[in-house]
């Protein structure tokens, strides 16, 4: 497995400085862009093909909290359980029917914003519990921080939900 930090040459580290890491993109980009190579023989325009594809999908995993906390654990080793045995955390299956429940309800500008207002306020509360867990280098923090990347999947795709919702209905 590529550790996608060593390739940008960051620190493995889950607060990343997001302006740094797209300036590291844009300049492996230049580097290893297929244009510069037309030149070059079928298997160096291969290869650079591809690094630029590789140096595209690190991109993509590092700029995005989920992905990026998924990448150190796996990159730490860590097993993480199927998506789809859902928790066994009573108050955020609670949570989710609560989220549910309102997103269904949703019918104007306020009360689509409070639904987004409480989703912006659980995300941030979890991504400083992958933080945390995460900087904690052990096997309890890892496996907190795999519990909360689960939780922000959720949220990320009532998010997602509330605006194709909120489009439809204002």
């Amino acid at each position: 497995m590529t550790n996608y930090f060593s390739l940008f040459n960051i620190p493995e580290k889950f607060s990343i400085d997001l302006i740094e890491l797209k300036a590291r993109y844009q300049t492996l980009q230049k580097l290893t862009h297929p244009d510069r190579f037309v030149n070059a023989s079928d298997q160096e325009k291969r290869m650079y093909m591809q690094k630029n594809t590789q140096i595209n999908d690190a991109y993509f995993v590092l700029s995005a909290s989920v992905k990026r906390g998924e990448h150190i654990l796996d990159i730490r080793g860590f097993k993480r359980v199927d998506e789809q045995a859902t928790h066994s955390d009573n108050s955020f299956l609670m949570q989710q029917m609560m989220l549910r429940e309102q997103l269904s309800e949703a019918t104007d500008e306020v009360s689509f914003n409070a639904l987004e207002d409480e989703v912006t306020t659980l995300t941030n509360d979890l991504l400083d519990k992958v933080r945390n867990g995460l900087d904690s280098h052990n096997e309890a923090g890892h496996r907190a921080a795999a519990d909360a990347l689960t939780k922000l999947k959720f949220l990320a795709k009532l998010g997602e939900e509330s605006l194709a919702r909120k489009e439809q209905i204002l």
